[in-house]
């Protein structure tokens, strides 16, 4: 019953996830806001004008008449997104799955992740000037909202450059854009020096590497996967990079057949993604990570959200797949604590 229900609850995540990372018609590239003056209907030069106007990532219009004073987020990443640029303290509402920072967990509570388990009623009381949504996952709670008269900003991050864009939107959006541009500065500084670091590993050097999300049925993340993009990006080969879902099920017959140098996955499948289990799975025996004992599990609260920690993932996966090239270049730093 507890597999089951932990399976739920990931399938429910990586459906989100799809939305975050790979789905609907937004380009890969990341977009900027449309930014204008309420007043002027011009573009304006500044960005910190209020009256604004913005366009979120559902192509709604936004608009906010002053710097929000309360905020609630319905995501942990926007969560995350929001303490990172200096909002925190204006934050009222959170979800019950928004634990980080420890501060968000002191939060009021407004349901969880899935549109059915999240209370407008505890939302209205919280008096929000504004919400953070999820993309068309939370399409319901958004027309709910606004139908009463809040205002909700749909974040729906696809890629890096995506992301930073919506660091960016959302420090906008609570008058904290400055802090957001430092924000994003220390990020791209953190992926740029790990990209330097990749272009010395030769190709024939690279070490593939197969994600496990879950193992019955037996899924993994194909190349539009959020957790596809860093393994690349950390210098490793996806050996399902040619998969074009997000999260397929595949055969372990195909996984034998591929090979893989290093197996990875979520802590939370770490009960099932170990020596002991996989030494039960037909073949497994003769996969070369199998054999190396290069089976390793990452916290899954930093490898899935689309947010301020996909340079803590990132560097968490190049510390794991090459120890000694990440310690030449960034010592003994522990990349959850960038």
């Amino acid at each position: 019953m507890r597999r089951n229900t932990l399976f739920t609850v990931i399938v429910l995540f990586l459906w989100a996830s799809t939305l975050c990372f790979a789905g609907g018609e937004k380009e890969a590239t990341g977009t900027k806001p449309e930014l204008k003056s309420s007043e002027t209907g011009e573009e304006e030069s500044s960005l910190e004008v209020f009256p604004l106007t913005v366009t979120d990532d559902l192509g709604r219009k936004v608009r906010l008449e002053k710097v929000p004073e309360r905020l609630v987020s319905l995501a942990p990443s926007s969560t995350e997104i929001l303490f990172a640029v200096g909002a925190g303290e204006e934050v009222v509402g959170v979800t019950t799955y928004c634990n980080y920072p420890p501060e968000a967990k002191t939060r009021e509570k407004v349901g969880g992740f899935a549109p059915d388990t999240i209370s407008v009623e505890k939302i209205l009381s919280l008096n929000p000037g504004l919400v953070i949504s999820g993309g068309s996952f939370h399409q319901s709670v958004i027309d709910t909202l606004e139908s009463t008269g809040i205002t909700v900003y749909a974040l729906d991050s696809h890629s890096f450059e995506e992301i930073y864009n919506s660091i960016e939107t959302i420090g906008l959006l609570t008058g904290h854009r400055e802090e957001a541009l430092k924000r994003i500065q220390y990020m791209r500084e953190i992926e740029q020096k790990i990209a330097s670091l990749v272009e010395k590993i030769p190709p024939e050097k690279r070490l593939k590497v197969f994600w496990e999300v879950w193992d019955e049925p037996l899924m993994t993340a194909g190349s539009n996967a959020f957790m596809g993009q860093i393994i690349e990006k950390a210098g490793g080969l996806n050996i399902f990079s040619d998969l074009k879902q997000d999260y397929p099920v595949i055969s372990q017959e195909e996984i034998v057949r591929r090979n893989p140098d290093v197996i990875m996955g979520p802590q939370s499948h770490a009960s099932a993604l170990n020596a002991e289990r996989i030494a039960e799975r037909p073949g497994w025996e003769n996969i070369s990570a199998v054999e190396n004992g290069r089976i390793y599990t990452l916290d899954d609260n930093i490898s899935s959200r689309p947010g301020p920690r996909i340079v803590n993932a990132l560097g968490l996966v190049v510390k794991t797949l090459y120890p000694e090239l990440f310690e030449e270049a960034f010592g003994e730093a522990d990349p959850e604590n960038w």
